[in-house]
């Protein structure tokens, strides 16, 4: 069992305060206190300064709170493992590397991996990332930003960001991004990687979501695609999601002279990872399995 120490610390950093750490805990505030003064004499290290009324972390707790938060995943992976003979390989995916990738890349990897049992999940980068910072997944396949000071981030695909809209519709001669505004926009959620590059990207050229007729938010991204087809607004996405739709005449590319990206997709593990040797092969793979796509 962990230590309960580590639990406590855990607790009080995310809850912000001794009295909300106790009541989560079940604990009285003097034995939260305890707790800490009891690890930091472990350690040897300040955890926490008071700011004011308030709890703030050290330059130490800030690093000792990167691997203490993984501790809850990682006792109950090793539970997993007791009563499994191997356990699962757990990762994650972005909506769009979900939509436009994983269709070949699953099949691939269950060829090339026989004897794992893979779990995926299905997430935003943001939600991914504290994912893989808590040790809930192994590895993240993103296509937003992520810090390489933070992240180990290694590319493994370079797909195409476009301007999508419906083939023969009401935009589809519009050749210039200040053309498009006048058309209802269909982007993704707060949080999500595309999301992030289409706001760069328009930040870049001076513009915001704020400047199109009218900003409607969905978080699938067949959805996006199939409300573009249907004339119904413009959308940003990779081409590689909507490659069933542009093949088919539906969709098509919109200022095209005036926007057009290219993003790598990133293989993300933390840079202290305990399983960095069979990440670095797992890499290695996925690179390889992906440049035939």
């Amino acid at each position: 069992m962990i230590d309960p120490k580590l639990y406590t610390f855990v607790t009080l950093v995310e809850a912000g305060t001794t009295l909300r750490c106790a009541e989560a805990l079940h604990l009285s505030q003097p034995a939260v206190t305890q707790h800490i003064r009891a690890l930091e004499a472990e350690y040897g290290a300040k955890l926490f300064v008071k700011e004011g009324r308030r709890l703030a972390l050290t330059g130490a707790g800030e690093r000792f709170y990167r691997l203490a938060k993984r501790l809850p995943a990682l006792e109950a992976g090793l539970r997993a493992a007791a009563r499994e003979p191997a356990a699962p390989l757990c990762f994650g995916v972005t909506r769009s590397i979900c939509e436009g990738l994983m269709p070949r890349l699953a099949p691939a990897l269950l060829e090339a991996l026989p004897n794992r049992r893979l779990e995926m999940r299905l997430q935003n980068t943001r939600t991914l990332l504290e994912a893989l910072e808590r040790g809930q997944i192994e590895f993240a396949l993103i296509e937003g930003n992520a810090s390489h000071r933070r992240y180990c981030c290694r590319p493994f695909y370079t797909a195409r960001f476009s301007a999508l809209g419906a083939a023969g519709g009401p935009w589809a001669g519009c050749e210039t991004l200040a053309a498009l505004r006048a058309a209802p926009l269909l982007a993704r959620e707060a949080g999500s990687g595309s999301r992030e590059i289409l706001e760069s990207a328009l930040a870049a050229r001076g513009l915001a979501l704020e400047d199109f007729a009218a900003c409607h938010v969905f978080e699938s991204v067949p959805l996006l695609l199939e409300l573009a087809a249907a004339g119904l607004g413009v959308t940003f996405a990779y081409e590689i999601a909507a490659a069933p739709l542009l093949e088919s005449g539906r969709l098509t590319r919109l200022a095209a002279g005036d926007f057009s990206l290219t993003r790598p997709f990133a293989f993300v593990t933390l840079p202290d990872s305990p399983l960095a040797r069979r990440e670095s092969g797992l890499f290695d793979r996925v690179r390889t399995l992906c440049a035939g796509l």
